[in-house]
């Protein structure tokens, strides 16, 4: 009995000092938060900053909460269909499909209907013999001229989902990097991921994370004096003489009310970035394209190129050629990096030997001449070749701060997302909410706590009191078993843990009953105990392993809150087994040791 007994309390032991460990690192963050609270500002950053690495691994070790107990961003992204089927047919596309894919993107936003079918029918409808394989060829997928509209559009639909499975990873891959603890991120529909991110609290920085492309783009840039050509040819189709009622004429400029020419080097002109979006309608006009020189498009500056005094940003359009020479898909590794004249951040970039090779030809054939690194659709830097780069490495600069040449690593890194991510709803989860259910959530604990542990105590005397003890313990082991598998709390996780306060005691409920049968036949306290725990075992084991196998169910094919449900409800089985097969044995037989001591259990 004795050798017996202390095994037992070896194991005790051991389980008791390993979830304390476990669960100091969440007691020290919490302490040292209320330390960084209690500091003045400037204090606060100079503490924070020299024990920054302290404070980052006690976070990554303490025991975290989902986004319905602390707040954070629920975000859900819509792969953007009609860009991927426009990347699918660029070789064939025409004006034709163009029009088509227009129509029938309205007609899919409108009726909230798959965009391929309507496109599909939006396409015999304009000319019921064509046929898709005009536009869409595929060789891996036997996608040929001859190819049904039927195949096509299955074919479509694959790639899209295709291309949402790597979005996922892209988006899954981007987030570890920024660093949030225990993200969900699941599909939705077709098309949709929903994204959710607890204790996020720089909204606009992780937006940009999800939207970003990462579609790294390296171009020439406009001849200088052909670009200053176009930019009089339009403000003079802009400007318009007038006569006012003194009868004195004057001219005005629908276009300079916003734009500021410059017409210097590659630099087309600037505007306020409250006045970018009615440029963007005045120059992407039929009428003005064709005055741009043929193979020139104009794109906006990534960062704004000056700040005015009232601190209004001004963004610039940079000239640059439509042929893309390189892409991002050479690049084999990036880092953020600083500039050794100037100290301002950078992102640093080396390609593979194809893109090296093609990077010291563009270089080579182009000194002097500036060269447009463009990402998105945003030019970030356009410096000027000094000297023919033959090992493949460029810089990104004109970047905002460390942290923003840390986020286009991060996404340069993760890959490019086959079709742009639009956000289609967002919702942000304060404190407040979080807090509030906290708050419920353990006024519910507590409150069945002392129901169960006074009704324990009433029927089963002191056995009721030993369940209790057993009780308190469970709790304790399932909060340090979330933490040292880095679980996370969530709110149905506390119900699961409500939950396990009843199954808890259930256990204990079986064996009493089961000592005062034995007493009842006549058997003394010491065998009736023994009796107790052997005759009740596989009742409690039934009960426990078909709950714990629903549990690795509700795991494994659960989202969100009933994965948080399972995990807090198998850990409440493991420890509610261990307490009420282990403890309360140790405990019951260190309360009769002495065979003259009566102990009642009810």
């Amino acid at each position: 009995m004795n050798n017996k007994n202390g095994t037992k309390i070896a194991f005790i032991a051991a389980f008791v000092l390993l979830c304390a460990y476990y669960l100091s690192f969440s007691v020290r963050y919490w302490l040292e938060m209320r330390h960084i609270d209690s500091l003045d500002d400037q204090t606060r950053v100079t503490y924070v900053a020299d024990n920054n690495a302290r404070i980052q691994d006690l976070r990554e070790r303490i025991l975290t909460l989902g986004l319905d107990l602390q707040g954070g961003m629920h975000v859900t992204l819509e792969l953007a269909t009609p860009q991927l089927m426009r990347e699918l047919a660029r070789e064939f596309a025409d004006d034709e499909f163009e029009a088509v894919l227009r129509t029938a993107t309205q007609i899919s936003n409108e009726n909230n209907t798959d965009v391929i079918d309507e496109f599909l029918r939006e396409f015999e409808r304009t000319d019921p013999e064509a046929r898709l394989s005009r536009y869409f060829r595929s060789d891996a997928d036997n996608i040929t001229r001859r190819s049904s509209n039927a195949e096509v559009v299955q074919f479509l639909k694959n790639q899209r989902n295709a291309a949402v499975d790597r979005a996922i990873q892209i988006v899954r891959n981007r987030i570890d990097r920024f660093g949030v603890t225990e993200p969900s991120i699941v599909r939705q529909g077709a098309n949709r991921i929903v994204v959710e991110l607890p204790g996020v609290d720089d909204e606009e920085r992780v937006r940009n994370l999800l939207r970003g492309t990462a579609r790294l783009e390296f171009r020439l840039t406009a001849e200088p004096q052909e670009l200053l050509t176009s930019l009089e040819r339009i403000i003079d189709f802009y400007t318009v003489n007038v006569e006012t009622e003194e009868g004195v004429e004057s001219q005005e400029n629908q276009l300079l009310d916003v734009f500021i020419p410059q017409g210097r080097g590659i630099v087309f002109g600037s505007a306020a970035s409250t006045d970018t979006a009615m440029v963007n309608m005045l120059l992407d006009r039929e009428e003005i394209t064709r005055l741009l020189p043929r193979d020139v498009e104009l794109m906006w500056t990534h960062r704004a190129e000056f700040v005015a005094e009232d601190r209004t940003e001004f963004f610039s359009l940079i000239g640059v050629r439509r042929n893309v020479e390189l892409t991002g898909e050479v690049i084999t590794e990036a880092r953020p990096a600083f500039d050794p004249m100037t100290n301002e951040p950078q992102v640093s970039m080396t390609m593979n030997s194809e893109g090296a090779r093609t990077w010291a030809r563009i270089t080579g054939a182009n000194i002097g001449r500036p060269v447009a690194i463009v990402l998105d659709g945003l030019v970030y830097t356009y410096p000027n070749v000094i000297t023919r780069i033959n090992d493949g490495r460029s810089s990104i600069t004109g970047l905002g701060g460390v942290r923003e040449a840390e986020d286009l690593v991060n996404i340069l890194l993760s890959g490019a997302l086959p079709a742009p991510l639009d956000i289609v709803e967002e919702r942000t989860v304060g404190p407040t909410l979080g807090q509030a259910s906290i708050d419920a959530s353990l006024r519910a604990i507590i409150i069945g706590l002392l129901i169960v542990g006074v009704f324990m105590v009433l029927y089963y005397r002191a056995g009721g009191f030993v369940a209790d003890i057993a009780l308190v313990t469970s709790i304790f082991f399932i909060l340090g078993i979330l933490a040292a598998f880095g679980a996370t709390l969530t709110l149905p996780g506390m119900a699961g843990i409500v939950l396990t306060i009843g199954m808890a005691v259930d256990a204990n409920v079986l064996i009493f009953d089961r000592i005062r049968e034995e007493q009842r036949a006549g058997k003394s306290l010491l065998a009736s105990i023994d009796g107790g725990y052997s005759n009740a075992m596989s009742a409690i084991m039934d009960a426990n392993v078909t709950t714990f196998l629903v549990a690795i169910i509700l795991y494994s094919f659960g989202v969100g809150p009933i994965k948080g449900f399972a995990v807090t409800l198998m850990a409440g089985i493991v420890s509610s087994l261990f307490s009420a097969l282990i403890i309360t044995r140790v405990i019951i037989d260190y309360m009769t040791r002495d065979k003259s001591r009566k102990v009642n259990f009810g």
